[in-house]
């Protein structure tokens, strides 16, 4: 269950961080977070997706790993199966969280529930009072990726203003199986992107907003790819 908490070198003076090169945590996870920064390395692994929080009515870019709720088809108890990992997994357990809505101070916070986080085996997190290296490090990482999730929030922005964003039913045909619809998705409007006018054409390429939106129409190549890792 995740328990998300601030560090503190008092409370958690004791603590380590080990590390999973597998990324257990993602094991049931059918999609991971992306931020716009790794559209382009992520194309060439998996379908790039866009989901609606029901709650909130806020979009958030994903890799799609399963094809159907608790199911990542890129894990493995042998190694991550893919050529890419995406940041936020990498930063597990550990994220960066604004100090308050008007700050550009970052508290450093850690999944509690997490068994990475413990008291027995890893990395020290602090000497003392005072954060070791390997957290210092760990910190900068999770803050950069928290000022990434900033630039992905204006992408999108940009996209629902553009209304580049389109529902979309994926129909997944596995085989020696009966096809299934894959709802709640959203992917790029591509009639709508070719009736842009060339403002804002142009506005999305000073922005890099068109390499972003190339590469989530090509990383759709992978579906089939993905499908086809589906058990038989």
């Amino acid at each position: 269950m995740t328990n998300i908490v601030a560090l503190d070198s008092q409370q958690h003076q004791h603590y380590k961080l080990r590390e999973d090169l597998l990324f257990s945590h993602t094991q049931t996870a059918h999609i991971l977070p992306l931020e716009v920064t790794e559209f382009a390395a992520a194309a060439v692994s998996f379908p790039i997706v866009f989901v609606k929080d029901s709650a909130t009515g806020q979009f958030r870019a994903c890799a799609l790993t399963g094809l159907q709720p608790g199911q990542n088809l890129y894990w493995h108890e042998t190694g991550w199966q893919a050529g890419y990992a995406p940041e936020a997994i990498r930063s597990y357990p550990l994220l960066a969280m604004r100090a308050d809505a008007q700050s550009d101070e970052y508290v450093i916070a850690v999944d509690a529930g997490s068994p990475l986080f413990n008291q027995h085996s890893g990395e020290p997190l602090f000497n003392g009072s005072a954060a070791t290296d390997y957290l210092q490090q760990r910190a900068q990482s999770a803050i950069a990726l928290a000022k990434r999730v900033g630039l992905t929030a204006h992408f999108i922005t940009r996209l629902l203003e553009l209304e580049l964003l389109v529902a979309r039913t994926l129909t997944i045909t596995p085989k020696n199986a009966e096809s299934y619809d894959l709802t709640g998705l959203y992917g790029i409007h591509e009639q709508r992107l070719d009736q842009l006018t060339a403002e804002q054409w142009l506005s999305l390429r000073a922005n890099n907003g068109l390499l972003a939106i190339h590469a989530v129409l090509i990383s759709m190549k992978q579906l089939p790819l993905l499908v086809a890792r589906l058990p038989q």
